[in-house]
């Protein structure tokens, strides 16, 4: 009987022992950063409401740097925004440069160093929580900071590679719908049709944030268009003024764009461009344009007219376009010097482009110092719009001027 007894206590006993070793185990303190639970070599424990963890761990999952001096047994976390030094033994901590206590010091425990974790994770700026019933700390990490400038200048960098790349997903990216309303504009629709036809190489000359305020900004660039292959193209060189905003996500898209200035560049290659037609339309349009030049020499407003088309904008109801030029022809003699004609481009079987490069002299009585006086334009740039008429001829629709230099001669 009496050895029943002993048995039977043996036995609570070792249940007992048995249950408490659970609960411990159970109810050993975890730590997770960032939704991650964090494993150590040696288990953290708590002192005077302090958890203590090794402090190598730790320093590691935050994101610091560590350094450690054996001489004062001194261990350092240390990254780019945050310099943290405890010492063994020692209730001053140094964050900074600056001499903080604490309420539990640095201790070593079977060789490992432990460091209190609340301090040294609110340090970096994480948020640091405990829950008591689960024995459970939780470790939020700080945003990163936000370099507005650094995103602002990435910005662009994707406006340029998806510009030249002809990525119009990435390009459309780039801008927020604000900027189709003000241009009143589809975007998708403009530069579907740019990235087929033409390939333009954009550089940036210059790029400085100018301002930068809450959730706008504004920002001045240079930027330099180029034609590589593709429809014609004049070559140019804008000065812009774009306005960003920050979208929902904080991230920064183009609102508006104001060009300040348009130059035209490289004028010269403009006649390294040829679009093939028929030999038939190319000797009918040069025709056209011959009886142009023609017209002007002669001085024949009846021939100058016929050389448009019907639907052409000169044909305005409030003026009489054959009237006005016999005045003009009148008054002004003209003569032609051509340098250089093309065919440039063949938008559709009715609508062609074409460039003519010449230089020409206006002469003319000027009334305001009683002489005849001549006008000297060269390196005219002038492309010649034509369009096909119902009757199958080609004629002019309008004329765009590109460039021409004009200097004033008395006789």
């Amino acid at each position: 009987m009496k050895k029943t007894r002993i048995i039977f206590s043996m036995i609570i006993l070792s249940l007992i022992f048995s249950a408490t070793a659970i609960a411990e185990e159970d109810t050993k303190i975890q730590v997770w950063i960032d939704g991650e639970q964090i494993q150590f070599e040696e288990a953290p424990f708590s002192e005077n409401g302090t958890t203590l963890v090794p402090f190598r761990v730790l320093f590691s999952e935050l994101g610091l740097n560590v350094l450690w001096d054996q001489e004062t047994k001194t261990v350092t976390g240390i990254n780019d925004n945050i310099k943290v030094e405890l010492t063994l033994n020692s209730n001053e901590a140094i964050v900074n440069g600056e001499t903080i206590q604490l309420l539990v010091a640095p201790q070593l425990v079977n060789n490992s160093t432990f460091v209190p974790l609340r301090f040294v994770g609110e340090s970096t700026g994480a948020n640091v929580q405990w829950d008591g019933a689960t024995k459970t700390i939780s470790i939020i990490s700080p945003l990163p900071e936000v370099n507005d400038e650094e995103l602002i200048l990435e910005l662009f960098d994707r406006y340029l590679t998806a510009t030249n790349d002809r990525d119009l997903d990435g390009f459309l990216e780039v801008f927020n719908e604000q900027y189709e309303v003000h241009n009143d504009m589809d975007l998708e629709e403009v530069y579907s049709y740019a990235f087929e036809e033409k390939d333009i190489e954009t550089t940036m000359e210059e790029l400085e944030i100018i301002e930068i305020d809450n959730n706008e900004a504004i920002v001045f660039a240079i930027e330099v268009y180029e034609r590589v292959d593709g429809g014609f193209y004049i070559d140019n060189r804008q000065e812009i003024i774009y306005t960003l905003h920050k979208n929902k996500d904080g991230l920064w898209q183009i609102s508006e764009d104001e060009i300040l200035v348009y130059e035209k560049i490289n004028l010269d290659k403009l006649k390294e461009i040829n679009a093939e037609i028929s030999s038939k339309d190319e000797k009918e349009i040069m025709k056209v344009f011959e009886s142009f030049t023609l017209a002007y020499e002669k001085g024949d407003a009846e021939l100058f007219v016929s050389n448009y088309h019907e639907d052409s904008i000169i044909f305005d109801d409030s003026i009489d376009i054959e009237a006005f030029m016999e005045m003009i022809f009148e008054n002004v003699e003209y003569s032609y010097d051509i340098d250089h004609t093309s065919i440039v481009q063949k938008s559709d079987e009715n609508n062609i482009k074409f460039l003519a490069i010449y230089n020409f002299d206006m002469t003319f009585y000027d009334d305001s110092i009683n002489e005849t006086v001549t006008e000297e334009v060269e390196n005219v740039y002038e492309l010649f719009h034509f369009k096909k008429a119902d009757d199958g001829s080609w004629k002019i629709y309008f004329v765009e001027t590109i460039h021409a230099e004009s200097d004033l001669i008395e006789e």
